[in-house]
């Protein structure tokens, strides 16, 4: 049996992994000239930069994964700032309170929000609709703080999204799933916690990782296990005889069963002859425009910064970016000693604007802020950015409206392990993979 495996981003590498584990004959067809997708390390004058993802929350299920490529002396495990998050609030960043001593003695939340956190246990407001958003929906468990000042900002950081149009169903199932059986969020979690005691299944506790040349070593290191075909962008894919054609701009492959790893954009031209009302609903998922930028500053300017693993930024607060990582504090091995490195990120879903302003206006406002919020007394020493056209794929209507309409028109033999279904992130997509060749090869 010959599969094909289209694109080699994390999705479509490791299940090409896994495939050629179980035996069978695959390749990767990937578009461009390398493999890694968003997943993308530079490496400039000593200075370590990721474009995409900067850590990995892994569990022992993905570190056995890192031990098979042979890469644990690769691996580095996050700072212990890493577990400091703050959120901006009146210009300043404050420190989100870790645990429930902290909760109590933290003013970050008013007394009311406090008092509306510790009582969602009991509380019962059923949803009017089976449809909420994520901000609809917090706003009915908790209020409006608890939305604008810890939901909002997360929802940023993770999806680069907007919490009033991501759908909880869709974006947080596990957590929607625990109120809808459970009558609220706090007694369905602990109620998940002791239905995995009872039937013997381990809570899988993630620590943030990276590796010493950066997250890239991990796509390199599954690229060269597997078969790629570069520069091998599909034109066309249709059934022949129960035989998939898959015709690139070069060449034309011949495979049994196909898995497809591409983001909605790709995905809509490929499937648009084999499956046209998927292919008319992946158009309309919204990917909004993102440019990360970094940002070097002395150790000099930087005696009064906050050390952690990064700020959030409320869209209340109206700043230029949505956030930044503070990389070096993470991995000081990202930039030399006397330096100190910021990764920032412009545009999402409630400014996509800022993402296709001018690259010098872009780094002058990052600069700018990072000096007025985290307290830098001088520029940065250097800047760098990268942009994405289309970043991560908005959890929003439009993409129920996709999983439904896929769901009614399945394939045969034809397969889909993506970022645009069940997850987003890398860990995620490794399971997912994983699981899917398990399940169906």
């Amino acid at each position: 049996m010959r599969i094909g495996v289209i694109g080699g981003g994390i999705s479509g590498l490791t299940a090409a992994y896994y495939l050629q584990k179980k035996g069978h004959t695959c390749v990767v067809l990937e578009a461009s000239d390398r493999t890694g997708g968003c997943i993308q390390t530079e490496k400039i004058d000593g200075r370590l930069l990721e474009n995409g993802p900067n850590s990995l929350l892994f569990s022992d299920d993905h570190l056995s994964l890192i031990k098979e490529l042979g890469l644990e002396d690769q691996l580095q495990e996050a700072a212990d700032v890493n577990k400091d998050r703050f959120i901006l609030r009146n210009g300043k960043y404050n420190v989100l309170p870790s645990g429930p001593l902290n909760f109590f003695s933290n003013k970050f939340f008013g007394w009311n929000t406090k008092l509306k956190i510790i009582t969602e246990y009991f509380r019962k407001n059923k949803a009017k609709s089976d449809n909420e958003s994520l901000y609809d929906f917090f706003e009915r468990r908790f209020n409006n703080e608890v939305c604008d000042y810890a939901v909002d900002p997360f929802v940023r950081g993770i999806y680069a999204g907007d919490p009033k149009q991501l759908k909880i169903k869709a974006s947080f199932p596990s957590i929607y799933n625990a109120e809808k059986n459970h009558g609220s969020i706090i007694k369905g979690m602990i109620q998940l916690r002791k239905e995995n005691k009872a039937n013997g299944v381990a809570v899988k506790r993630k620590t943030a990782y990276s590796f010493k040349d950066g997250i890239q070593t991990l796509t390199n290191a599954l690229a060269n296990k597997v078969d790629v075909s570069y520069n091998s962008e599909v034109e066309s894919l249709t059934i022949v005889d129960d035989i998939f054609s898959v015709k690139t701009y070069n060449d034309e492959f011949l495979f049994d069963k196909v898995i497809i790893c591409t983001p909605p954009e790709a995905t809509s031209k490929i499937v648009q002859f084999l499956s046209p009302k998927t292919a008319e609903k992946l158009e309309k998922v919204f990917c909004p425009p993102m440019c990360v930028v970094h940002s070097v500053f002395s150790k000099e300017a930087s005696q009064n910064t906050p050390v952690g693993f990064g700020g959030l930024n409320p869209s209340v607060e109206k700043t230029f970016t949505a956030g930044s990582i503070w990389s070096s504090c993470i991995f000081p091995n990202r930039t030399s000693n006397d330096e100190v490195l910021v990764t920032s990120f412009v545009g999402g879903a409630h400014t996509p604007e800022n993402a296709k302003l001018e690259e010098g206006n872009i780094k002058n406002s990052v600069g700018n802020e990072l000096q007025s919020t985290l307290g830098f007394t001088d520029q940065p020493v250097y800047q760098k950015t990268h942009k994405w056209r289309k970043a991560i794929p908005q959890y929003d209507q439009n993409i129920l409206n996709l999983w439904e309409t896929m769901e009614k028109e399945p394939i045969p033999n034809l397969y889909y392990s993506v970022n645009w279904k069940d997850g987003i992130a890398v860990p995620d997509c490794i399971e997912k993979s994983k699981k899917l060749v398990e399940d169906q090869f």
